[in-house]
């Protein structure tokens, strides 16, 4: 949940996301045009913000041993422009790299400057690793027109 004051820091607390409330994860990434389709079964964790209105943010990672797909990356249209996705990306990335995670990898479709931005790099999507190229999200939701974008983690 968001804590008063800390957005302007951008330190923010990561909430994991209820499995009752992938309704609300649902009906954030759809009107963010992100794909929902294999959400019962690739099972990402969740992570996410709130305020008094519900959902401000959120953000997936389907981890595989040390390397993970970040994925469904989205905030509130009523939230945009406030940073609030560059502290999703890091408080995620330093959660992941706390599990275990060394590699995060991911593919968009609009998103490559922002994620450029933030350190990540362009992949040749066949390079993933094997336990990557096998979701759902790489084998057949995104298209093949989507960048793959990959980051080590410390």
């Amino acid at each position: 949940m968001l804590r008063p004051g800390v957005l302007s820091g951008m330190s923010i607390k990561l909430d994991a996301v209820e499995a009752g409330a992938l309704p609300e994860v649902r009906a954030l990434l759809g009107a963010a045009a992100l794909p929902v389709a294999d959400l019962d079964v690739a099972t990402p964790e969740f992570f996410g913000l709130r305020d008094n209105a519900g959902l401000i943010g959120v953000i997936g990672l389907e981890r595989h041993g040390q390397v993970a797909l970040l994925r469904s990356l989205a905030v509130r249209s009523d939230q945009r422009g406030k940073g609030l996705g560059t502290a999703l990306v890091r408080a995620l990335e330093e959660r992941a790299s706390a599990l275990g995670v060394r590699e995060l990898w991911l593919l968009t479709t609009t998103a490559e400057p922002f994620f450029r931005q933030l350190g990540y790099e362009a992949a040749i999507r066949g390079a993933a690793p094997v336990a990557i190229r096998e979701t759902g999200e790489f084998r057949s939701i995104c298209p093949s027109s989507a960048a793959c974008l990959t980051r080590l983690l410390p």
